[in-house]
C-alpha cells in the first residue's frame, strides 16, 4: 500500500486501494435508493392516472347528465345519441347507488363511477333506466354510442331516461 502524506494526494490512484473496503456498501446504497425513487415515482404516476380516468368519466357523465335533465324537464318523447368514451378500469352505473342496485326505482335519480374499487356518488335531476325500463344502466370500460330516450313510466307516472346502446 503506497503511503501518502498528509494533505497531499497519491502519486497513483490505481495503487490506492483504501476506498475499495467501502465500494459494496456504496453500491447498495445506492441501489436502495434508487428503487426508493423508482417506487415513488410510481405510486406517483398511478395516482395521477387514476386522477385523470375520474376526471374524463366526470366529464362524460356532465355530458350524459345535462342532456337527461333537459330531456325530464321536457317529458317524454325526446331522444339524444352520444358517442363517449369511458376509460379504462372505470365502470358508469346510472340509477342506483352502490350495493342498492336492486332497490331501483328508489334511487334511479342516483349515479355512481367505479374506480378499481373506489365508488364515487353524485344525484341527478333526471331518473335514470336501463333499456327495457326495469333497473339500472351500466356502461363498462370503452366507447360507447348510447341512446338517451325520456319515457313516462305508466305506472307512476314518473319520467325516466332510458340509457342503453346502439
Amino acid at each position: 500500500m503506497v503511503q501518502r502524506q498528509k494533505g497531499k494526494l497519491p502519486a497513483d490512484i490505481f495503487i490506492d486501494v483504501r476506498g475499495a473496503d467501502a465500494l459494496p456498501m456504496r453500491f447498495t446504497s445506492a441501489a436502495i435508493i434508487l428503487l426508493v425513487l423508482v417506487l415513488l415515482s410510481w405510486t406517483a404516476l398511478s395516482s395521477t392516472m387514476e386522477k385523470k380516468s375520474i376526471h374524463d368519466t366526470k366529464a362524460v357523465v356532465s355530458v350524459i347528465d345535462s342532456n337527461a335533465w333537459m330531456m325530464s324537464a321536457s317529458g317524454p318523447g325526446s331522444r339524444i345519441t352520444l358517442d363517449i368514451d369511458i376509460p379504462e378500469k372505470v365502470s358508469l352505473v346510472l340509477g342506483a347507488i352502490p350495493g342498492h342496485e336492486n332497490e331501483w326505482p328508489a334511487d334511479a335519480h342516483n349515479y355512481y363511477i367505479m374506480v378499481e374499487g373506489r365508488q364515487l356518488m353524485g344525484e341527478s335531476k333526471a331518473s335514470y333506466s336501463n333499456e327495457f325500463l326495469n333497473g339500472t344502466a351500466i356502461l363498462g370500460p370503452g366507447s360507447h354510442r348510447i341512446t338517451l330516450e325520456s319515457v313516462r313510466e305508466a305506472g307512476s307516472n314518473r319520467i325516466f331516461v332510458r340509457v342503453y346502446e346502439n
